[in-house]
C-alpha cells in the first residue's frame, strides 16, 4: 500500500514539472526577445551612410525647388516678383499706355485760357484769348494715323479752325471788300467802336467753341471703353513696323495687345477674386501670348528677344509648361 502512494505521488510530480516546461520555455523566449529588440533591429553602418545620403538628396531637391518657385518668373505678369515693378515700368509698353492714374495725375486745364498779347501787321498790339489743350486727347485727335502730326492737327483745330470760323463771318458776299474781313485779316485800321464790339465777340464766340472742343477730347472726360480704345491705337501706332494706328496685324502688336488685356484681367482678379468667369479668360489669354510669341521665335530669334524686353516678360514665363 505504501508502495502505491510513493508511485503515485511520483507520476504526479513527474506530471507537474512536464506541464510546466512549456511554461518555462515560454517566458525565457520572451525574455531573450525583450532584451534583444534593439540588437535585431539596429542598421547597419552602410545603411546609416545610405539613409544620411538619401535625406541630404531630399533636402537639397526641396530647396532647389524652393529656389527654383521663388525666382521663377510670374506666369501672368511675366517678369521676375522681387523685379515686377522695376522690369514693368522701364518696358516700351508701360511708356506708351495710360492710365487712370495717369489722367488723375495731370491738372484740369481752366475754364478760361490764358490770354496772349499779339502784334498784327499793323503794328498794334491787341489781346488775344488762347485754348489750353489738353496732355490726353480721344477719338483718335493724337496724330498716330500716320496723316498728320499731333501739332499739326493741334494747330489746325485750335487755331486755325477757330479764325476761319470768324472769317466766314466778315466775309463779303460776291467777292467785294468788307472792312470786317480786312480787319480781321490785320490789313485795314479805322473800324468803329461797333464793329470792333462785333469782332470780339465773333472772337470770343469762337474760342469758347474752340475749349469746348478741348473738353469734349480730353481724355480725362473718357469712360474705361474710351481709354482702352486710346491704349489700343498707341500699342497699334508703337509696336507697328510702319508706326501707323492702323496696322494690327504683326505679330508684336497681338503680343503687346494681348499683354495689355493680361494686365487688365489680373487687375481686376486681384480686386474680385471670385470672378471664376475672368479666371478662364486670364488663362486663354496666357495661352494667347505664348502661342504667339512662341511663332515669333520659331520665325525670327531677334525679333523674339526684342519683343519680350519691349513689353516686360521674361522668356522663363513663356517657355515649357504653363500652369495657370
Amino acid at each position: 500500500m505504501s508502495l502505491f502512494r510513493a508511485c503515485s505521488s511520483s507520476l504526479a510530480c513527474i506530471a507537474t514539472s512536464s506541464s510546466s516546461v512549456p511554461r518555462f520555455w515560454n517566458s525565457v523566449q520572451a525574455t531573450a526577445a525583450l532584451h534583444t529588440t534593439s540588437v535585431r533591429s539596429a542598421e547597419s553602418q552602410k545603411q546609416r551612410v545610405a539613409r544620411i545620403v538619401r535625406k541630404t538628396n531630399v533636402e537639397k531637391k526641396e530647396e532647389r525647388t524652393r529656389l527654383h518657385d521663388q525666382n521663377k518668373p510670374h506666369v501672368v505678369l511675366g517678369t521676375d516678383p522681387e523685379e515686377e515693378e522695376r522690369k514693368w515700368r522701364s518696358c516700351d509698353l508701360a511708356k506708351v499706355l495710360v492710365t487712370p492714374e495717369d489722367l488723375r495725375s495731370v491738372p484740369a486745364p481752366p475754364l478760361d485760357g490764358p490770354v496772349e498779347t499779339v502784334m498784327k501787321e499793323s503794328g498794334e498790339e491787341v489781346r488775344v484769348e488762347k485754348v489750353a489743350i489738353p496732355e490726353y486727347t480721344s477719338f483718335g485727335l493724337d496724330g498716330l494715323d500716320g496723316t498728320e502730326s499731333w501739332d499739326e492737327q493741334r494747330h489746325f483745330f485750335f487755331h486755325e479752325l477757330p479764325q476761319e470760323s470768324v472769317s466766314v463771318e466778315f466775309e463779303p458776299q460776291g467777292g467785294g471788300k468788307n472792312r470786317l474781313f480786312e480787319a480781321h485779316r490785320g490789313t485795314e485800321e479805322g473800324l468803329t467802336q461797333e464793329e470792333r464790339r462785333r469782332m470780339d465777340a465773333l472772337n470770343h464766340a469762337a474760342t469758347n467753341k474752340a475749349r469746348q472742343l478741348a473738353r469734349i477730347v480730353d481724355l480725362r472726360n473718357a469712360n474705361a471703353r474710351g481709354i482702352a480704345f486710346e491704349n489700343r491705337r498707341r500699342i497699334i501706332a508703337a509696336f507697328s513696323p510702319t508706326g501707323k494706328a492702323a496696322d494690327s496685324g504683326y505679330p508684336e502688336v497681338q503680343v503687346a495687345l494681348l499683354t495689355m488685356k493680361i494686365r487688365n484681367v489680373w487687375k481686376h482678379l486681384m480686386e474680385r477674386k471670385k470672378d471664376i468667369h475672368s479666371r478662364r479668360s486670364l488663362r486663354l489669354l496666357v495661352h494667347q501670348r505664348a502661342k504667339m510669341l512662341k511663332y515669333i521665335k520659331r520665325i525670327d530669334r531677334d525679333r523674339y528677344d526684342r519683343i519680350l524686353e519691349r513689353v516686360g516678360v521674361e522668356p522663363g514665363a513663356v517657355e515649357g509648361e504653363l500652369v495657370v
